[in-house]
C-alpha cells in the first residue's frame, strides 16, 4: 500500500512551486487550488476505503496502516472546510439572493445526484451482491443517515449543514455576523445532539470544520495581512500550527475537544502551506473536477469485485477498483451534467 502513497506523493511533488522570498500566492484559496487539495485527499479516501474489502500483510503495508490510523477522518476535513469557505464567499458576493437559491442550487442539486447514486447502489448491493436491507433503511439511505453499501455519513452531515446555513442566513438577512453566529450555535447544537444520540463519531467529529471554513472566509483579509507580511510571520504561524497539531493529536480519540482542535490545526497547517506552496498537476486537476463522483462511486466496483471473489487479489483489487471508479466518474458526471441542463433550464439558476 505504501507504493500507492508514494505515487501520490510523486504527483504532488512534480507539480510543486514555492513562492520566492517574502512572496505568497494570493489566490491560494481559489477553486482550482482548493480542488487540488481535495483531490489529494480523495485519493487517500479511496485507499482507505479499499483496504476494508481486502486483507494485506506485506512489508510495505504495515507503514500504510499506521499512516491510515493516524490520519483517520482528516481526509475529509478540507472537503468540509473549503465547502463552508466557498458558501460564505458566495454569500458575501451575492447576498440573500444566493441564500434563497440554495435550496435548489445547492441542496436539491446535490440530493438528486446522490439519489441517483443510491439507485445505482441498490442495483449493485441488493440486485447483484444479494444484500438485504429493510425498506426503512433503504429510504433513510437517501438522506445519508443509513447506508446500503455506499459512503453515507458525509452526505448526511452536508445536507444537514446546508439546511442550517439556509435557516440562519434567511433569519438574519441584514447581518452577516449575526447569521453566522446563529449558524455556529446551531452547528454546535447539531454536533452535540448527534453525539448524545450515540451516532458514530464520523457523523460529528469533523462537522465543525464547515463553520470554521465560513469563519475563515470572514477573517481571511486579516489573516492574509498578518501571515503574508513576510516569511518570518508566515514561518512563525506555520511552525506554531504544526506544534499545536502535534500536541492535540495526543489523546485525540479519548478527548472530543482535542479531536476538534486536532482537525482545526491540521487545516491551519494546510492553509498556511497553500499560501507559500502551489500544486499544479494535470492528474490531480482531473480528480479535482470529479470530486463528488470519485468519492461517492468508488465503493461500487469494490462491492462487485468482492462479490466475485477478487478481494483476495490484493493490489489487483485496488488497481481495478481505481480505474473502474475513474470510468464510472466520467460517465456519471457526463450524465448528470446533461440531466442538469434539462432540469435547470434557466442557466442563471445553476450559476448562483
Amino acid at each position: 500500500m505504501l507504493v500507492f502513497v508514494l505515487i501520490l506523493s510523486f504527483l504532488i511533488c512534480s507539480g510543486l512551486t514555492v513562492a520566492k522570498k517574502d512572496e505568497f500566492f494570493s489566490d491560494y484559496c481559489s477553486p482550482r487550488n482548493t480542488n487540488t487539495i481535495n483531490a489529494i485527499f480523495s485519493v487517500l479516501i479511496f485507499l482507505s476505503h479499499s483496504v476494508t474489502y481486502i486483507e494485506l500483510d506485506g512489508v510495505l503495508d504495515a507503514p500504510y496502516f499506521e499512516f491510515r490510523a493516524f490520519h483517520g477522518q482528516l481526509v475529509v476535513v478540507t472537503y468540509l472546510f473549503f465547502s463552508g469557505f466557498g458558501i460564505m464567499e458566495s454569500i458575501k458576493k451575492k447576498g440573500t439572493p444566493y441564500v434563497k437559491a440554495m435550496p435548489v442550487n445547492r441542496f436539491f442539486k446535490l440530493w438528486y445526484h446522490f439519489a441517483i447514486v443510491i439507485l445505482l447502489y441498490t442495483v449493485v448491493s441488493v440486485g447483484i451482491a444479494g444484500n438485504k436491507y429493510s425498506l426503512s433503511r433503504w429510504l433513510l439511505s437517501f438522506t445519508g443517515f443509513k447506508s446500503i453499501g455506499n459512503s453515507n455519513w458525509y452526505m448526511f452531515v452536508t445536507f444537514s449543514l446546508y439546511i442550517l446555513v439556509i435557516v440562519s442566513f434567511l433569519i438574519f438577512k441584514k447581518s452577516r455576523i449575526l447569521a453566522f453566529a446563529c449558524f455556529g450555535a446551531l452547528c454546535v447544537g447539531f454536533v452535540f445532539a448527534e453525539k448524545k444520540a450515540g451516532l458514530g463519531a464520523a457523523f460529528y467529529n469533523t462537522a465543525l470544520c464547515f463553520p470554521l471554513g465560513m469563519f475563515f472566509s470572514l477573517i481571511k483579509p486579516y489573516i492574509d495581512k498578518i501571515f503574508m507580511k513576510n516569511d518570518i510571520f508566515w514561518f512563525t504561524g506555520f511552525s506554531a500550527s504544526v506544534v499545536l497539531f502535534a500536541y492535540f493529536s495526543q489523546n485525540r480519540n479519548q478527548n472530543f475537544l482535542f479531536y476538534v482542535l486536532f482537525t482545526f490545526f491540521a487545516l491551519a497547517v494546510i492553509v498556511l502551506f497553500m499560501m507559500k506552496v502551489n500544486i499544479k498537476n494535470s492528474v490531480l486537476d482531473w480528480f479535482g473536477q470529479h470530486i463528488f463522483s470519485f468519492f461517492i462511486l468508488q465503493r461500487i466496483p469494490m462491492i462487485l469485485l468482492k462479490n466475485f471473489g477478487y478481494n483476495k487479489e490484493g493490489y489487483f483489487f485496488i488497481i481495478i477498483s481505481f480505474f473502474a471508479t475513474v470510468f464510472l466518474s466520467v460517465v456519471f458526471d457526463a450524465f448528470t451534467n446533461k440531466l442538469d441542463s434539462i432540469i435547470f433550464k434557466n442557466k442563471k439558476v445553476l450559476k448562483q
